[in-house]
């Protein structure tokens, strides 16, 4: 006697796996994008803040010239004074370029530079950074960055991340 053989129905458990991988990869990166944010150019933009910054106080640690950075929107411009020491009073703080196009970072997204706690309301933040690593809010070097002034990296109107520094050590997190 012949036995009739019946198929089993179902999926087996890697094809099950492989189902839940796929909708876990695609709600992770897809829904974000249909619902329009786009929180990796919000994530590039603000380490692109933070390396302005940076570069902005190593360069002027290393050439020991006052370097300004302004930070407006959409757009961060770094320019460098062209001699040594401070400006005279309502004189040009930078105008010289740092590098290739004057070292500007421009968000390509929603995403904007705002100025935070001591900055809030500001329509544009201004750093200087001295040759000693000091970070200022003056080109004269008399009010240091503090714990309160920070920099907020805004997408849709919500801080998405917030950039402190130290004015006198020149330390950014």
């Amino acid at each position: 006697m012949k036995r009739a053989m019946r198929r089993q129905q179902g999926f087996t458990m890697i094809e099950l796996v492989t189902v839940m991988v796929l909708i876990g990869v695609l709600a992770a990166i897809g829904i974000p994008r249909l619902m329009g944010s786009d929180s990796t150019g919000t994530l590039v933009f603000g380490e692109q803040v933070v390396n302005a910054v940076r570069y902005a106080h190593k360069t002027a640690i290393a050439r020991r010239r006052l370097v300004c950075a302004t930070l407006s929107g959409k757009t961060v411009r770094l320019r460098m004074r062209e001699a040594p020491g401070l400006p005279a009073a309502g004189g040009a703080a930078c105008a010289l370029g740092i590098g290739v196009s004057d070292t500007e970072y421009d968000s390509t997204n929603n995403s904007t530079v705002a100025g935070g706690g001591g900055f809030a309301g500001a329509a544009a933040v201004a750093l200087f950074f001295h040759p000693d690593g000091s970070i200022t809010r003056d080109a004269a070097g008399t009010s240091p960055v503090g714990a309160a002034d920070t920099l907020q990296i805004m997408d849709g109107g919500v801080a998405q991340r917030t950039i402190r520094m130290e004015g006198t050590t020149g330390y950014v997190q």
